[in-house]
């Protein structure tokens, strides 16, 4: 299913869905104006559809004991298959990496790294980053205030 084939309905209950995926499917369908199992096979449909691809719940990572954010950017050696493919598939089996790009551009990957303190990075640049073959470069930038966050996609 594409963007084009998402009527008003579908976009609501993404819409709410994005903001509270444990709300109830009877409030759900109050909210959209459907009855519950109308409303239900609709949610059922976009999960199907893959356009809900998962529920999460969203911590507060200074609560969790994550204080230290940090962007990385990373230049490998070579632009190859097997090295773009070697190192998100180390990436993906790191914990404290919560996002991993592959760029175009000036470099090839950034990260979104969170980890307790300063120690804790470092041991992750020292020990993973640059203990990873190919690795040519890479530059941190410490995050001090998120400003914004929200995993809501527009629909519009």
């Amino acid at each position: 299913m594409s963007q084009e084939t998402l009527d008003a309905i579908d976009r609501q209950i993404l819409g709410i869905l994005q903001e509270d995926a444990r709300k109830p499917n009877t409030e759900l369908a109050d909210e959209i104006g459907l009855t519950p199992a109308p409303t239900l096979r609709r949610v059922r449909r976009l999960e199907e559809e893959g356009i809900i691809q998962r529920y999460v719940a969203l911590l507060d990572p200074k609560k969790v004991g994550r204080e230290l954010m940090v962007l990385v950017r990373v230049t490998l050696d070579k632009q190859t298959k097997a090295g773009f493919e070697d190192f998100a598939r180390q990436m993906q089996a790191r914990p404290e990496v919560l996002e991993c790009f592959l760029c175009l551009g000036d470099i090839d990957y950034l990260l979104k790294v969170c980890v307790p303190d300063l120690d804790a990075y470092q041991h992750f640049l020292v020990n993973t980053l640059a203990a990873i073959p190919g690795v040519r470069n890479t530059a941190s930038t410490i995050v001090v205030k998120q400003e914004k966050y929200t995993t809501r996609l527009p629909l519009d």
